[in-house]
């Protein structure tokens, strides 16, 4: 009674065909706000926020604006629904719910629909998240960190950051790893894996690192990705991956 508005869509006469048609996917079925918006104190979407992430239960949506830091600054509408179609972008890989979203839903989009999806998405307006500060790591920890993710990560991640097209998310120009690290400290202790589409049939999977690593010891290594390849970013606290490590029951 508070917040629902009981209102059919409404075309907006100046806006493109496509455009139109991707807010009412976006808007209607694809009810992608509920996910990528954040939420007021009664749990309601906050309008003025409007795509710009939000956080559910232990993930994280990220920005789906044209944001250039944080969000989805630097894609085109092509890329948008590739990554809608396949689970991947070439750089980036859903997993979690959006996993969830593509393989179960998303995948089945014509790609007409889908490319109406990224056309709406990239005519929005960019949200004014700002471009976040570069954590701050001495030379002999760089150095240090540099040969943990050669033994942990780079058989999947690649030595520069590349990732495995179509298959695990590189780390080089991904801008999913500049904003809240919820996603990545997930990914670390409870592990997680790619969708499986009829484009992309392989699902890979990251596994768990919580039984190897301490609090301290994932935080390191994030704050080592978030600040290599090329990426600049805050740095990951034990205390974060602590409080996440207890909700997740992550041994």
């Amino acid at each position: 009674m508070r917040f629902f508005d009981n209102a059919g869509f409404e075309p907006v006469a100046s806006e493109s065909d496509a455009w139109n048609r991707g807010k009412y996917i976006v808007d209607g079925g694809g009810h992608c706000a509920a996910c990528h918006s954040p939420r007021n104190a009664l749990g309601a979407e906050v309008a003025s926020a409007y795509l710009q992430g939000g956080n559910i239960s232990d993930w994280y949506a990220p920005d789906l604006t044209p944001n250039p830091h944080v969000g989805l600054g630097g894609s085109s509408a092509q890329d948008i629904a590739t990554y809608l179609k396949t689970g991947t972008d070439g750089v980036a890989v859903a997993a979690g719910p959006m996993a969830e979203a593509v393989e179960h839903s998303l995948q089945y989009l014509t790609d007409e629909d889908a490319l109406a999806v990224g056309t709406y998405l990239t005519a929005l307006s960019a949200s004014d998240t700002p471009a976040p500060k570069a954590a701050s790591l001495a030379e002999t920890d760089m150095a240090r960190l540099a040969d943990v993710y050669e033994v942990n990560c780079s058989a999947c991640h690649g030595l520069d950051g590349e990732g495995i097209e179509d298959m695990v998310p590189a780390f080089s120009a991904n801008h999913g790893l500049l904003g809240d690290p919820t996603n990545m400290i997930h990914a670390m202790l409870k592990g997680t894996r790619a969708p499986h589409t009829h484009a992309a049939q392989t699902a890979a999977g990251m596994p768990s690192f919580a039984w190897k690593m301490d609090d301290t010891q994932v935080a390191e290594i994030l704050t080592y990705v978030r600040k290599s390849f090329g990426n600049g970013a805050e740095a990951v606290s034990p205390e974060a991956v602590g409080e996440m490590r207890d909700a997740l029951d992550a041994r």
